[in-house]
């Protein structure tokens, strides 16, 4: 496992019999994905190392020379690249079209291929652990960057009872808003962030996104008001901490059924590994390897 954070200008020189990849972030010092990513290829029989790399919001484009020199075939991209690097890609897939974002790129001779695999990992997750069916659900999605927006396309595209927008920059919310309602008949609304009407939203909703970089830091403050919880309100935090995020110790002490972003870093990074590969991702083997990371279960 690298345990290390790197930036494109000093990545270790690349070895002729290992494949490289890598997550792009900022701050990416907590991300669990070397040793689940290393697990998976491992276990493919392929000879891969996966690297930390840390880039700065606004400094994307002027990286991508670097890593592609330093010989990356691929990379995952988390906050708060998503946005930015699709609009980097020659080529999207249907997802990363929908979306606006990208979290999985494969480095092509012509530039590079973007796909976003968040939709379809979140989903994984949450039936994994909850076998949610989302028809009848009023869902509240907090943050409209690469993965709030990319949830709320699939949510508003499957449908759901009701969908509630929030994010810091109204007119954002307001644009995603616009985006979503052609895509299926379910109701979309949006919520000023840190408002009167925001705990009432949350007093109304059965299910709580959270996909902000909130949480990232035990210091954060509460995206909501902890009294505005209620038990039956599920709560899914895409942030992960190996101790669990403010959000899930608050929901979790509300009796709200809570998960953070760890199962679907796990699946999402499946099916990254799948692009990359062309072969079935070792699912068993990469949760195990996950779960020893992050020192409890997914």
């Amino acid at each position: 496992m690298k345990s290390e954070v790197f930036t494109p200008a000093n990545l270790p020189p690349a070895t002729r019999d290992k494949k490289r990849y890598g997550v792009l972030g900022f701050p990416v010092s907590h991300s669990l994905s070397p040793p689940m990513q290393e697990a998976g290829f491992g276990a493919l029989g392929i000879p891969a190392e996966y690297f930390r790399i840390e880039i700065p919001a606004h400094g994307l484009s002027a990286a991508l020379p670097n890593l592609r020199q330093a010989g990356l075939r691929g990379w995952n991209c988390t906050l708060p690249h998503k946005e930015a690097m699709f609009s980097l890609c020659a080529e999207k897939d249907a997802s990363a079209q929908e979306s606006a974002s990208v979290n999985t790129v494969v480095v092509t001779t012509n530039g590079f291929r973007g796909f976003s695999t968040d939709a379809d990992g979140w989903e994984d997750a949450v039936r994994e652990a909850w076998n949610l069916p989302f028809s009848a659900r009023k869902v509240l999605v907090l943050g409209c960057g690469g993965v709030g927006r990319t949830l709320a396309c699939r949510l508003a595209r499957k449908g759901c009872r009701a969908l509630a927008l929030v994010n810091r920059n109204p007119e954002k919310a307001r644009l995603l808003a616009e985006h979503l309602r052609p895509l299926g008949d379910t109701p979309v609304s949006t919520v000023p962030w840190n408002s009167p009407e925001l705990e009432k939203a949350v007093a109304d909703a059965d299910l709580l996104i959270q996909a902000t970089p909130l949480g990232l830091s035990p210091e954060d403050p509460l995206p909501v008001a902890e009294n505005s919880l209620h038990p039956n309100l599920r709560v899914y935090d895409t942030v992960y901490r190996k101790d669990f995020t403010p959000l899930i110790h608050a929901a979790r002490a509300r009796g709200c059924p809570a998960l953070d972003g760890l199962g679907m870093l796990l699946h999402q990074g499946a099916r990254s590994l799948e692009i990359w590969t062309g072969k079935k991702p070792p699912l068993a083997i990469m949760r195990s390897a996950l779960e020893k990371a992050a020192g409890r279960s997914v």
